[in-house]
């Protein structure tokens, strides 16, 4: 080989090297924004960590993994429903407190208060997908009971 194929041959190797690279980057970009903005599925995530610690815990073997898994799933969708319904009676309770103390307030306290509830609202709402659903923040999710 001439110098001049030599050239054109690493060339065209690191072409190549690099088109690669900013594929792979391009798709794992594309992939992330998708992970970041698609919403978790709970029940799913909740399933999947209470089977890896039956699992670990106990020494599961497949079968009795497997036969454990739709209990598993039936618990984790009564758990979504009962945390549905505490989220609900939690707001109740709060609407009904923030009512009652803005009847003894002065106009100016109550603006005040309109906006403490304002706040609390958004902090529920950076907390919780949907009135309801398990926190998602990963460090609320994976504490050991």
């Amino acid at each position: 080989m001439n110098n001049l194929t030599k050239t054109k041959l690493i060339s065209y190797l690191a072409a190549i090297f690099l088109a690669g690279g900013v594929t792979g980057a391009t798709v794992a970009v594309t992939a992330a924004k998708q992970l970041a903005t698609e919403p978790p599925r709970i029940g799913h995530i909740e399933t999947r960590y209470l089977k890896e610690r039956f699992q670990s815990k106990l020494g599961l073997t497949p079968e009795q993994t497997k036969s454990i898994e739709p209990i598993l799933e039936n618990m984790s969708e009564q758990l979504k429903s009962i945390r549905a319904e505490t989220s609900k009676r939690i707001a109740a309770v709060m609407k009904n407190s923030y009512d009652q103390i803005g009847k003894d307030l002065t106009p100016e306290q109550r603006h005040k208060l309109e906006e403490m509830k304002r706040d609390r609202q958004e902090n529920d709402h950076r907390k919780f997908k949907s009135p309801g659903e398990w926190p998602l923040k990963s460090s609320e999710f994976h504490q050991n009971p």
